[in-house]
């Protein structure tokens, strides 16, 4: 008996051990990839949406310049928020990911997305233990579909533990401006920032929402805030803006990715 309770003493010792090493690991990442003394650094992973292939040409062929506009975009706003960083993101792409990302069940439970969440770390894991790439800060995955207007993409989404975003993007030329806010929505999520929308309507939430909250008239607005996702051009009405040179960082984000302290 006594033999017994020493070695359950000693299993609790270890798996306290190993939970307090996962959490300091994560804060401790949380406090590198948001501090803003050096580049952060984004690996790109595009893959194909379906085990058909239909979109493998189109994932083959993405390179670190279809988010040329993602990256300037950061720099521009974190300059206007007073970031001394000249390139605040640099992003680059790598094709070490040979299959879509382990996807999230349809209506989830906690228990289910809490699974799905270390699924998807412990693939992510393996993807850049085989990348030959220098391990990034922030893994994007970025998950390609035709874009024949018949099929809208999942939902894309952005996990601050781990560090680890999915997007959902379209093929083609048309497509790469409307996938960097995509992109860039996602990576902001894994630093911190909230959704600035109604999850029931999509519609942007005002003030934190909106892309000059001291507009007068308030509505229509000429740009939105990058974590509403959408341009408010009424009380109920919003667009979807076709570039980031729609969007903005607003206060309530830059606080919380550490651009404002």
């Amino acid at each position: 008996m006594a033999g017994r309770t020493f070695l359950g003493t000693v299993r609790l010792a270890l798996l306290l051990a190993v939970l307090v090493f996962v959490a300091l690991g994560a804060w401790l990442d949380r406090r590198r990839s948001t501090d803003w003394d050096d580049t952060l650094r984004v690996t790109v992973y595009p893959a194909r949406a379906d085990a058909a292939g239909a979109a493998t040409p189109c994932a083959a062929n993405v390179d670190a310049s279809d988010f040329d506009d993602a990256a300037s975009f950061l720099a521009r706003e974190a300059a206007a928020q007073g970031v001394a960083l000249e390139e605040p993101v640099r992003f680059r792409v790598s094709q070490a990911a040979r299959e879509p990302p382990p996807a999230l069940a349809a209506n989830p439970g906690p228990f289910s997305v809490a699974l799905w969440s270390l699924r998807l770390r412990y693939w992510a894991w393996r993807v850049a233990a085989n990348d030959p790439l220098a391990n990034p800060d922030v893994q994007v995955f970025a998950v390609y579909q035709a874009g024949d207007g018949r099929h809208a993409a999942p939902d894309s989404t952005g996990l601050q533990k781990g560090l680890i975003a999915v997007a959902h993007l379209f093929c083609g030329n048309d497509a790469v401006a409307g996938n960097a806010v995509v992109v860039t929505h996602e990576l902001l999520h894994t630093l911190g920032a909230t959704d600035k929308y109604d999850r029931s309507t999509g519609q942007p939430l005002a003030p934190e929402g909106l892309g000059d909250p001291g507009l007068s008239p308030l509505y229509p607005q000429a740009t939105g805030e990058i974590m509403a996702g959408r341009i408010a051009m009424a009380a109920h009405t919003a667009v979807i803006p076709d570039s980031l040179d729609q969007m903005t960082v607003g206060p309530g984000t830059a606080r919380e990715i550490g651009w404002l302290r």
